[in-house]
């Protein structure tokens, strides 16, 4: 056997965990896309999963309900995506570059009414 593969880089388990997040997020696109079914499809069939195997539950507040997002809401995740996408942002960074956006939004949330940010 050859010892020819690059090597990779360890991962820490959030960034492992956030990888898979975008993974299982892009798969569910693709087969809502393709009509294949609708994220409430999905949700019931992890809701069901879950009931038959309670030591695999989590709480409901854990993620997000994927359809309650608005087309609106939608739209911008996929646009975002695709920036972080476009510009090569590791989960990493774009984890980071999300979290710096967080602030700054709760920095123009906390200024007084008739300031811009």
């Amino acid at each position: 056997m050859s010892n020819d593969r690059p090597k990779r880089d360890t991962m820490s388990l959030e960034e492992a965990t956030v990888s898979n997040m975008w993974e299982i997020a892009a798969i569910v696109e693709v087969l809502e896309r393709k009509g294949l079914c609708t994220k409430q499809d999905l949700y019931d069939i992890i809701s069901e999963f879950r009931k038959k195997n309670p030591r695999a539950s989590l709480p409901e507040t854990v993620f997000p309900k994927p359809y309650l997002l608005t087309e609106t809401e939608n739209k911008i995740i996929d646009d975002m995506l695709a920036l972080l996408n476009q510009n090569g942002l590791t989960s990493h960074q774009s984890l980071n570059l999300l979290e710096r956006l967080g602030r700054i939004i709760e920095i123009g949330r906390r200024l007084p009414k008739g300031t811009t940010h």
